[in-house]
């Protein structure tokens, strides 16, 4: 808990070990991911977009030539929204000690205050993010990261929880790897980025049987945008400023993501679909849910004649926005939509992340009424009951010495990539 406070972070990061693929993978597809390598011979941590599929780089990475640091020093930057970012502090030290490991995790939950944490990748945000890959290949990606990932959530299964990679390439596939990942491992839902795949809209009915499953399987679909997708039109239009992109992906891909929802009917034909909107903030929903409502009168008879409720209605029935807690809008955000419409993102290990001040940065920036609703917010969203948290209380006190955050060793720095 988090000053007496309900708290599920519905966006906390886990950091990939560098031998992911050599340990899971399917040795059918070995050959074709390649990863960084250290002169001893062994896979080392390395920048996500350093692993290659096909040969092919699975990020931005390789635009990246500018971005470089102008030394190693700590910048010591503060802005008012930012706050005292991760970049520039040792808050990390434990983590890094323990190469991120799942006794780290649950340590970063105590210090933060997080009852339940729902897990989404950092390597694995742009690991697939690129047009025509092979179906087969995607589903053995997929199914490797999400078997590890089961497997790291087992330290603390009432306390960890993670949503599945789904090989969006095939929606078949991805309908079966979503099933295994929810009947067999206890997956609470599936992390989708908002880029179009392979030029399928998210209103196509291409996507319908992925729809149903999550309906069907009662688990949430995730989007999280992670800025380095070779399919996203964020490159064609910003090309390597990674500044550019950073701004435009996580508000503009969201955007057009929740328009197809709402608009293309996706919530009308699916209405016990239950969506997210990750690390995007969440101060643009109440200007689009209005720019469309305007739009409204004039084009759904024409355009729209399926739907049945407002843009607005939509969003309250199906919907859920994250904030990161140093937001100015978050109590006007919340009148407008609701604060059960909201939910946190601590967005730990990366280096952009407020942690462990995310809870802190909230109840400074909103009531407590407010604060308290989103806090509790990922709790409806996943599904989780107080019978959850009871579970996950147990297994805080019971982990004992590292629920209070105490012996936190001091290790090599080794800063997370920003999603």
């Amino acid at each position: 808990m988090k000053d007496n406070l309900r708290f599920v972070d519905s966006d906390m990061h886990v950091m990939e070990p560098p031998d992911l693929f050599e340990r899971y993978l399917d040795p059918k597809y070995r050959d074709r991911v390649t990863v960084k390598l250290g002169a001893h011979g062994r896979p080392v941590r390395g920048a996500a977009g350093l692993i290659l599929i096909d040969g092919q780089p699975t990020s931005d990475n390789d635009l990246q030539q500018y971005r470089k640091p102008r030394s190693s020093a700590k910048t010591k930057v503060i802005s008012p929204l930012a706050g005292s970012r991760l970049q520039e502090t040792d808050r990390l030290d434990f983590a890094i000690a323990r190469d991120y490991d799942p006794e780290a995790q649950v340590m970063g939950m105590a210090m933060e205050g997080v009852d339940i944490a729902v897990l989404y990748p950092t390597m694995g945000l742009g690991l697939l993010a690129r047009n025509g890959i092979e179906p087969g290949l995607s589903l053995a990606v997929c199914q490797a990261y999400n078997n590890w990932l089961h497997e790291f959530c087992q330290y603390s299964p009432e306390r960890l929880k993670f949503v599945a990679m789904l090989p969006m390439h095939d929606v078949h596939l991805a309908c079966k790897e979503l099933i295994r990942c929810v009947r067999d491992m206890g997956a609470v839902g599936s992390f989708i980025r908002p880029n179009l795949v392979n030029g399928h809209y998210w209103h196509s009915n291409y996507w319908d049987p992925l729809y149903s499953v999550h309906e069907d399987l009662n688990v949430t679909w995730g989007f999280h945008e992670g800025v380095s997708a070779q399919y996203s039109h964020m490159i064609e239009l910003y090309g390597e400023n990674r500044f550019y992109r950073h701004v435009a992906a996580h508000w503009i891909e969201m955007q057009q993501s929740m328009i197809a929802m709402i608009i293309g009917g996706v919530f009308e034909f699916h209405p016990r679909l239950r969506v997210a909107f990750l690390e995007a903030n969440n101060s643009w929903v109440p200007g689009l849910l209005s720019r469309i409502e305007n739009d409204y009168p004039q084009y759904r008879e024409t355009h729209a004649p399926y739907l049945a409720l407002t843009p607005k209605e939509y969003f309250q029935r199906n919907c859920w926005a994250a904030v990161e807690g140093s937001e100015p809008e978050i109590e006007a955000t919340a009148k407008f939509i609701g604060a059960d419409r909201m939910c946190i993102s601590t967005d730990y290990p990366h280096f952009d992340s407020n942690y462990p001040n995310v809870a802190n940065n909230l109840l400074k920036n909103c009531s407590r009424e407010t604060a308290a609703a989103i806090m509790a917010g990922g709790a409806s969203l996943y599904g989780f009951t107080e019978a959850d948290f009871r579970k996950a209380d147990k297994a805080a006190a019971a982990a004992g010495k590292h629920a209070n955050g105490k012996n936190k060793p001091v290790g090599k720095r080794k800063l997370a990539v920003a999603a």
